[in-house]
């Protein structure tokens, strides 16, 4: 790859790299897997970008490289010994505040309650900022598809938080009843 290739990716890299990290690290959940994440990410899309088409869909190119790698790492996790609560319980994060630990944790919990792909709506919308054709791009599926998801994603999320009390007729294909939405929240 010559330089002046480099150097339109490194253009097209900066203005996108806060949004991917902070949806890498919504993913992962920690900031040094959602580092790597980001790293394999970036170098996985320079060895791929001469078969980007348009530069307009750098944002999207580049996320669904992350989500796709981010899918293929869980792959993988899924023969190692499982997640150990009272380990990371004895974990101390020096940044967060305990109202704020708090606050995230319920929200981490709600967000972990939705069906998988609805939670990578939630995520690609509010965490990374991407657009409802950018996440339709990433996720594949129609545009309608993306809205539904995103509009029953938040109505759900509204619900185990508390900030609503009508209940969804349904979410996704799964059939939520009062007893299992008090039992999340």
């Amino acid at each position: 790859m010559d330089n002046d290739r480099k150097q339109r990716f490194l253009a097209l890299l900066e203005p996108v790299y806060p949004r991917l990290s902070r949806y890498a690290l919504a993913m992962t959940r920690d900031r040094d897997d959602a580092k790597d994440l980001v790293s394999e990410s970036i170098l996985a899309a320079l060895e791929r970008f001469d078969s980007l088409r348009s530069e307009a869909g750098f944002a999207g190119f580049l996320f669904r490289i992350a989500l796709r790698t981010h899918r293929h790492a869980r792959y993988r996790e899924r023969m190692k010994v499982p997640f150990d609560e009272r380990a990371l319980a004895q974990l101390e994060d020096g940044n967060a505040s305990p109202e704020r630990a708090g606050e995230m944790a319920i929200v981490l919990a709600a967000l972990d309650s939705l069906p998988k792909r609805m939670k990578e709506t939630v995520l690609l919308y509010d965490v990374a900022d991407l657009s409802l054709e950018a996440i339709r791009a990433v996720q594949g599926g129609t545009l309608s598809g993306v809205k539904s998801r995103l509009r029953r994603g938040h109505e759900t999320l509204r619900i185990l938080l508390g900030t609503e009390m009508e209940f969804p007729k349904r979410m996704g294909k799964k059939m939520l009843d009062r007893e299992e939405v008090y039992a999340i929240s």
